[in-house]
């Protein structure tokens, strides 16, 4: 199997040797104990528990200081599958990688925690919301703990500051989060023989390098409808400014192993190139950018890198950028200076009056976000099933419309 199928020759041999394939469910336990919800190597997916479960695959996996990696997988019907990609900062150096106050990737994961599991949590992943789209999917949530937006092959040195009595947790980082990501991915293609519609979902941090997994999806896949949501895919087109990441990372090497990745060139790469990428490879596949007109992350991400735009500029000359090279690709600009709106985040609005005591009313962004009457749940939706959907553009975007206004 050519490399654009099979992801990492190393992670394979560890596949083969502890999972079996399967294309049925777990069998739903009334109550499975967390102890059967843990565990260490690669399950074959009969061997999971109800709910969600969490797995350490060990092998070449790890986080950026070489501690163990982990994902997460709610079985549910083998047919459809949601496979998120989330975010947690981005770091390129001892410096960014290291803790606040004087480090970049603030108080996110360097290790996968279990309260990163999505168990309990909103919007996509909501079981109790009937207006779910992803209701019944087979959920893999694919951990992040490695500051590389799961597209990272490098060692580099942990240089970074210490502060006044701190030890150095490692000597070296780890930008590992290409083989992690594989690893999930061949342990999806080694569980689920045929299933008719795959999501790729990624959120910020973690949506950059969507494209890549969504093509290699495809290629795995030829006849399931393959789908792709971009939550915060954009925001970073900033030229030269951005160098410092894809070099640290050795993003272009990555890149460079798949088929229709092989021209990326290192001295003008972006990563909308990745978008373009794969957009021309499956030519039958929408691509798709959400994304706050203001994001308060984002805005702060560039000023640390030394862009002097508003972000709204960036943003849309990004996607003009995208747009000039292929069909297949759709925003979604919403108004305000939110981040992300698909895994799970709440706004609290304050009431005007006495309804509800005075207590403010809380929006999953999910299900309430909207765009002069288009309602982003509406637009995911439309994509997954096939629906023709066009771009989306706040006509006020200094504020964040809800459907369910108060």
């Amino acid at each position: 199997m050519s490399n654009g199928y099979r992801f990492v020759c190393t992670v394979a041999t560890v596949l083969v040797a502890a999972c079996s394939p399967s294309s049925e469910p777990a069998t739903k336990d009334a109550a499975p104990s967390t102890t059967r919800r843990v565990h260490e190597g690669l399950p074959a997916l009969a061997d999971l528990a109800a709910g969600w479960n969490t797995i350490h695959p060990g092998g070449d996996t790890m986080c950026v200081y070489g501690t163990p990696y982990g994902f997460f997988v709610r079985p549910d019907d083998p047919r459809k599958l949601l496979v998120s990609f989330p975010g947690g900062g981005a770091c390129w150096s001892g410096l960014t990688c290291t803790d606040e106050p004087v480090g970049r990737m603030d108080d996110n994961p360097k290790t996968v925690r279990q309260e990163d599991n999505p168990d309990g949590t909103a919007g996509i992943f909501a079981e109790d919301n009937p207006d779910n789209p992803f209701l019944g999917y087979t959920k893999v949530h694919v951990g992040y703990c490695t500051g590389d937006m799961h597209i990272g092959d490098a060692v580099r040195p942990n240089d970074g500051p210490l502060a006044p009595g701190q030890a150095r947790i490692s000597e070296t980082l780890h930008f590992n989060g290409h083989t992690n990501a594989s690893t999930v991915m061949n342990w999806v293609f080694d569980n689920f023989a045929n299933p008719e519609t795959v999501v790729i979902a990624g959120v910020t941090s973690g949506s950059y390098g969507t494209p890549l997994y969504v093509s290699l999806m495809a290629d795995h896949y030829p006849d399931a409808a393959v789908r792709h949501i971009g939550d915060g895919n954009g925001a970073l087109y900033i030229g030269e400014n951005l160098r410092p990441l894809p070099e640290a990372w050795n993003v272009i090497d990555v890149l460079n192993r798949y088929e229709g990745f092989e021209d990326m060139d290192p001295e003008t790469f972006s990563f909308e190139d990745i978008t373009v990428a794969a957009a021309r490879r499956h030519p039958e596949i929408v691509f798709t950018q959400i994304v706050s007109a203001n994001d308060m992350v984002f805005s702060e991400m560039i000023d640390y890198l030394g862009a002097d735009q508003p972000i709204l500029t960036y943003i849309e000359s990004g996607q003009d950028y995208v747009k000039a090279q292929v069909p297949n690709y759709r925003t979604f600009l919403a108004g305000g200076d939110k981040h992300l709106i698909s895994l799970g985040y709440f706004d609290s609005i304050p009431q005007r009056g006495n309804r509800n005591r005075g207590l403010p009313d809380i929006y999953d962004r999910f299900y309430s976000y909207q765009v002069d009457g288009r309602r982003y749940r509406n637009w995911i939706a439309d994509m997954v099933e096939g629906r023709s959907i066009e771009d989306v553009r706040c006509s006020d975007c200094e504020r964040m419309q809800h459907f369910a206004s108060p």
